[in-house]
């Protein structure tokens, strides 16, 4: 079996105060650097630029804390909306619902399973990969 291809990677910079708000809901919201202010409340803001190629229903998304006492966690793409992609290269905006669904809720969202138990800190690493 072939090593994954890692399509894009961040670091997650800072976490909006209303982001475990989200939590019980199985939302997280992703946002490059140029977020604007009003925003970033609700949003995962990380430093990754580069969309290297289409995310794609089978990918994964992988979460690789700072702490070595935190364990990597793995989820898989069950569906890409329609504009996902654009959102992710052009903003570094992605809406991740940790549904499982298999059409994806709004055309800039993805959805993943397994369920979402705990948020990501900063410093946390996260690639989508192939």
């Amino acid at each position: 079996m072939a090593a994954p291809t890692l399509k894009y990677q961040g670091v997650i910079q800072s976490i909006g105060s209303l982001v475990p708000e989200f939590l019980p809901h199985g939302i997280l919201i992703f946002f490059g650097e140029t977020a604007p202010e009003e925003l970033r409340d609700t949003a995962l803001v990380h430093n990754g630029t580069q969309l290297v190629s289409e995310l794609v229903a089978g990918d994964y998304l992988k979460f690789s804390p700072l702490s070595a006492t935190e364990q990597s966690r793995s989820y898989r793409l069950t569906a890409v909306g329609e504009s996902a992609n654009g959102n992710l290269a052009e903003l570094g905006h992605v809406v991740v619902h940790f549904d499982g669904a298999t059409k994806a809720n709004l055309p800039g969202a993805i959805s993943v399973e397994p369920a979402l138990k705990a948020l990501p800190t900063v410093g946390t690493t996260f690639d989508f990969s192939g």
